[in-house]
């Protein structure tokens, strides 16, 4: 008995260089039974058994990817929607201008105007068609004393046309003063002191078209959502039906190790390690490939040109880095429980499993 006690200290070793004791079967030795490791080693662990099981880890990272990718082509295809009506209605604007300025002076060939005109792509594409059609617009804060007293009319492209620049007041007379949307009370005031025939080209909607084009919005949005819930439930089912199949096919693997001296959170460490890994990875997949097939579906559909042009790249990165972020956190939601699984597993009886 006082052998034991004097080498039971010097039976003790090291294990794996992190300070973990073990000690002989002796009654009064202090023993620890479990070894806590550090995250490194896990990620090891877990890439190990990623390679070894390349098959099924394929397989959950492919669902992963296809769910994340159903998701981001739906988020982009609604975002190209958006763009491509947005232009569509800016190309429509375009031309309803020029008629109307056509149907109240005629021909625009040598034409001069001074434009009152917000930065927007609408006032930009419109200076331009008039343009393509001979005349000479120019903005009001660029337009010399001389220039102003040559312009034919005075177009108003933005609702505020107050605080108008000195040329105008001499130029504007009698001539007609056009605004294609409906004037503020002081833009209004502005324009009357000028003397000018104002006259409004801009169409406005009944209450009625009003209310059935928010009804359209409203279904539209609600359309969305359903879609959206429905992807992620996909996602998430594919990635816990994959990782409970691990668990299933790691019973041995999981006693093993919990014989060794694992500990439960170690296990679960491992889990929630994988299904990061895959989940990011394919999620990253999934997202380029989403946003690349509505890319080309649209390109098919309409020029692929004008479908690069509209699109708004910043904001479909953003739409990417949000599906991302959440293919990462379905990842690690779906582990919880197969996780938890294969911490609560009895070692004997997992190594007695046949599975």
């Amino acid at each position: 008995m006082s052998r034991s006690k004097s080498t039971s200290k010097a039976e003790r070793q090291r294990v794996g260089g992190r300070g973990v004791e073990t000690a002989g079967l002796h009654p009064e030795a202090e023993v620890q039974d479990q070894a806590i490791l550090p995250l490194r080693v896990a990620l090891g662990v877990c890439l190990s058994g990623i390679r070894a099981r390349l098959g099924r880890s394929v397989v959950t990272l492919l669902g992963v990817a296809l769910g994340i990718a159903f998701l981001m082509a739906v988020l982009a295809s609604v975002h190209i929607q958006r763009a491509m009506r947005q232009d569509a209605e800016t190309a429509r604007e375009i031309a309803r201008r020029v008629t109307a300025i056509r149907g109240e002076l005629g021909s625009l060939r040598g034409k001069s105007f001074l434009v009152v005109a917000a930065d927007r792509e609408v006032d930009r594409g419109f200076l331009r068609a008039l343009a393509a059609q001979g005349a000479r617009p120019q903005r009001v804060q660029d337009a010399s004393t001389e220039a102003a007293a040559q312009a034919s009319a005075l177009l108003v492209l933005t609702r505020d046309a107050t605080g108008l620049p000195a040329p105008v007041p001499s130029a504007a007379g009698q001539r007609p003063v056009l605004a294609f949307e409906h004037l503020s009370p002081q833009a209004e005031e502005a324009l009357a002191t000028l003397g000018g025939r104002i006259r409004h080209l801009g169409i406005e909607l009944r209450p009625d078209e009003l209310a059935h084009a928010r009804e359209r919005e409203t279904l539209a949005r609600y359309r969305l959502y359903w879609i959206l819930a429905i992807s992620l439930l996909i996602t998430v089912g594919s990635i816990a039906n994959a990782m409970l199949m691990s668990v299933t096919e790691r019973f041995r693997e999981i006693g093993t190790m919990k014989c060794l001296g694992a500990l439960s959170s170690f296990v679960v460490k491992l889990f929630f390690l994988e299904s990061s890994l895959i989940g990011l990875v394919g999620s990253v997949i999934g997202s380029v490939a989403g946003a690349a097939f509505s890319l080309i579906a649209y390109s098919c559909t309409f020029q692929a040109a004008r479908v690069l042009a509209a699109v708004d790249f910043g904001a479909l990165g953003a739409r990417a880095g949000l599906c991302v972020a959440a293919g990462v956190v379905l990842a690690v939601l779906a582990a919880i429980y197969p996780a938890r699984v294969a911490a609560r597993m009895i070692p004997a009886a997992a190594l007695a499993s046949n599975v």
